[in-house]
Order: C-alpha cells, then structure tokens, then sequence
C-alpha cells in the first residue's frame, strides 16, 4: 500500500500513541509527550499516513548546535509498517526542509535505528550512550555540505 507524508501543526492523540507505543515500552503513560517541545509553535511535526491511519511520526525541534538549528525527536513507524521505506522517507523529508533553511539535523538515535539514518547520510559523532530506561544510543547528524 502507498503512504503518503503530511506536515501537521501540533501532535494529537494518535501521533502520542504511536510515540508511546514504539518508544516508550516499560516507561508510564505521559512520558511521550514532550512538554516545552510539543507545544513550541517552531516545532515541525511530518507523519506518514497509511488509508487515513498515522503509521510513522517524527518531532523537528528547534534545538541548536554548530551546523544544526534542528533535532528530531520522537521518531516511529507503526510495527507493522517498518521496513518499508517509510522511516527513511521521513528523514529524507526532514532534511529537505531544514536544507531550505539553510542548516543540518542532529539526533540521539536508537542503536537499531542508525543504520536508517546513515543511509540518510547522517554520522555517528559520539560513543554508545545510554539514556535511562530507553537504551543505548548514538548521537548522530547531518550537515549540508558548503
């Protein structure tokens, strides 16, 4: 099935369910939600549906760094839709706007989840961390090349 990828405004019940669900297992209720973020009005929010369904999720928050004014946060597909593209096609998403924007992309990525970003051109820049109750990461970016 095709899937199609829709900026939204803000984040509603389903893109927190599916947060929850694909990020937050052993962690309680709430906690995928980020407060400050979410609500910031330069949050960007690019999701993929599927039949009208919210099958992968992405938070493009203002956080700067060198090279970087934005990080993506809570980024998920729906189990039952991943390895289909649709992650990388989200990034890839990403990065054409913060390329319209003049700037790169930073993230804590999911050790499982680096080999998607690297196909997006994104590098390791640090050593395996581990945030607590979620697991070891890498932090990643992706800079235009001047």
């Amino acid at each position: 099935m095709a899937y199609s990828l829709v900026w939204e405004k803000s984040v509603d019940q389903e893109h927190l369910d599916l947060r929850f669900e694909v990020l937050r297992e052993g962690l309680p209720r709430g906690s995928e939600h980020y407060p400050g973020i979410d609500d910031d009005s330069r949050t960007k929010f690019l999701c993929a549906y599927e039949d009208g369904v919210l099958v992968g999720c992405s938070t493009l928050q203002v956080d700067e760094r060198e090279g970087c004014k934005y990080r993506i946060r809570g980024m998920a597909v729906s189990p039952d839709s991943r390895n289909r593209g649709i992650g990388s096609s989200i990034v890839k998403g990403l990065q054409e706007f913060a390329q319209s924007q003049d700037t790169g992309i930073w993230c804590n990525a999911r050790i499982r989840a680096v080999p998607m970003y690297e196909r997006c051109g994104f590098v390791i820049i640090s050593d395996v961390f581990e945030i607590e109750g979620i697991g070891p990461h890498h932090d990643m970016e992706w800079k235009l090349i001047n």
